[in-house]
């Protein structure tokens, strides 16, 4: 007999896309199952850096401290050509990686996507919800108000009554294909890429090895220190039949002429083509998509799993919200913002990944100029929602702009002299008000004081109050990163991106914003 149940968000995939998604909702108190095909979580390490604005979500999150256990940040990186050494990057001494007050990480943690999901999947049992493994999607049909999904487990089907439904299975996304979305784009057949977990001895551990002008293709090893493996990409000139120690051994002579150089063993391996492709709607009614299942591309640069990462954060508080009594028109901003990132994304790692790939032809200059150019914000720091339908600006008394990320900033509580970060206080499922002025905190609308903290923020010194509202910006952080001209105030949304700008106390025109997103 058939099992029914119900839920208010399904999500298809346990990756990391699916589990930040998991965590945001669970947070929110909205009940959630997700639900993975593969029978345990993988071993592969299909990605394996974290960018800055993916760690600050991970902060906000709660895991991040566990998250940097596992990873390496800013390892060195040498480029060969044949046995020699022609340059190495250190990128740990680079201007643009030195953590700033306004941004806590720079450059790139190098973790692995199997621990990243660990981390995550981890996360998620504290908040008493479990990975249901073995499972796998048969049919969706929406009604009114639901989606149906059949699943089913270990033989037996099961029934499952959602709210909405969520596809976070990746590039060859079974939600995708049942919820009728298109998936326009190209496959780069004439390209072939072997990703293996290799056990190796003979290269220095503490720094990557990249041959990018190797005649017969690229070839890269990293060593991820968590899991005691090396990472082996390389470019093939035709599929391998032999996935083994022995052939990326074969591979590694070819290319590089090392002969001390030794791999013995294997842990896992798989072959890929780059497909630059995404969907044309992230929703179809209540049927949503994030990550590789709406867009995969390139991964040079780095950017697939952080672009689906950010999916995920935008699409959870909203669907928390709507859940919650907001209404509904409020998850058609989740393409309406995600969609011009992917855009963005496929076209500069499209671009990147030319530059990286043509054989023999200067690819290793190539990957340092565009890794070091200002103009290649690799970080996600720069993304913005400017222009947005949940961007507000209501004059010009502020620098940032609604739909910037909003920024870190030290400050001192004026009660009792402590140190504290304006991230601390944006942590959790809240919107944040900062008032720029030397005056009380501003008071909202009594609906608004349990989903709203509000903060003031003064540039005085002899500020004396009891209040832990009450903020002093005596280094002028946070004035100068939000680019305060006047008295102000910034309204946060809960995933730390600016909803509303204005200049003065006016309290109607942010209880008319909260309204209009909230619904209260």
């Amino acid at each position: 007999m058939e099992k029914k149940s119900s839920v208010d968000v399904l999500i298809i995939g346990a990756g990391p896309v699916g589990l930040t998604l998991a965590n945001s909702l669970a947070r929110c108190g909205v009940s959630v199952r997700i639900i993975e095909q593969g029978e345990t979580l993988q071993r592969e390490v299909r990605a394996k850096g974290l960018k800055p604005r993916t760690e600050e979500i991970f902060e906000d999150l709660g895991v991040l401290a566990k998250i940097h256990v596992r990873g390496q940040r800013n390892p060195l990186m040498r480029f060969y050509q044949r046995e020699r050494l022609v340059r190495e990057l250190d990128p740990a001494s680079e201007e643009a990686n030195q953590p700033t007050a306004d941004a806590p990480y720079r450059g790139t943690l190098w973790i692995g996507q199997n621990n990243t999901q660990a981390v995550l999947q981890e996360s998620l049992a504290q908040r008493h919800v479990q990975v249901e493994f073995d499972s796998h999607l048969s049919t969706v049909t929406q009604q009114d108000g639901n989606v149906l999904a059949q699943v089913t487990h270990a033989g037996e089907t099961e029934m499952i009554q959602a709210r909405y439904l969520v596809g976070c299975d990746g590039g060859h996304s079974s939600v995708r294909h049942l919820g009728g979305f298109s998936f326009l784009g190209e496959t780069l057949e004439g390209e072939c890429y072997l990703n293996a977990g290799v056990e190796l001895e003979g290269l220095d551990p503490h720094t990557g090895h990249y041959w990018l002008d190797a005649p017969e293709g690229l070839l890269g090893l990293t060593y991820l220190r968590y899991d005691q493996q090396w990472v082996f990409q390389a470019r093939l000139s035709s599929n391998a039949d032999d996935l083994s120690a022995e052939t990326c051994q074969r591979i590694f002579d070819e290319r590089t002429g090392l002969p001390h150089v030794k791999i013995n063993g294997m842990h896992w391996a798989s072959l890929w083509r780059p497909n630059i492709r995404m969907v044309e709607q992230y929703r179809h009614g209540r049927i949503f998509l994030a990550g590789d299942a709406a867009h995969v591309h390139s991964g040079a640069g780095g950017q697939g799993m952080n672009t689906g990462i950010g999916d995920a954060y935008n699409l959870g508080w909203k669907l928390a919200a709507v859940l919650h009594g907001a209404p509904e028109d409020l998850l058609e901003s989740y393409h309406a913002e995600r969609f011009p990132v992917a855009q963005g994304v496929l076209a500069s790692t499209t671009s990147f990944h030319e530059k990286l790939t043509r054989p023999n032809s200067g690819n290793t200059q190539n990957f340092i100029k565009a890794s070091l150019s200002k103009d290649a914000d690799l970080s996600q720091l720069g993304i913005t929602y400017r222009g947005g339908p949940l961007a507000c600006d209501i004059d010009d008394a502020t620098g940032i702009r609604a739909g910037d990320r909003a920024p870190d900033s030290p400050f001192i509580f004026a009660s009792n002299g402590q140190r504290g970060r304006l991230f601390e206080l944006f942590r959790g499922t809240h919107f944040t008000l900062l008032t720029f002025a030397d005056g009380p905190v501003l008071q909202l609308a009594d609906r608004y004081k349990d989903i709203v903290h509000t903060y003031n923020i003064s540039r005085g010194v002899n500020v004396s109050t009891s209040s832990d509202h009450a903020l002093l910006d005596i280094d002028g952080y946070a004035y100068h990163f939000y680019g305060i001209r006047r008295d102000a105030v910034i309204l946060v949304r809960p995933d730390g991106y600016i909803g509303l700008t204005a200049g003065g106390f006016e309290v109607q025109p942010i209880n008319a914003y909260l309204h209009k997103v909230t619904g209260r």
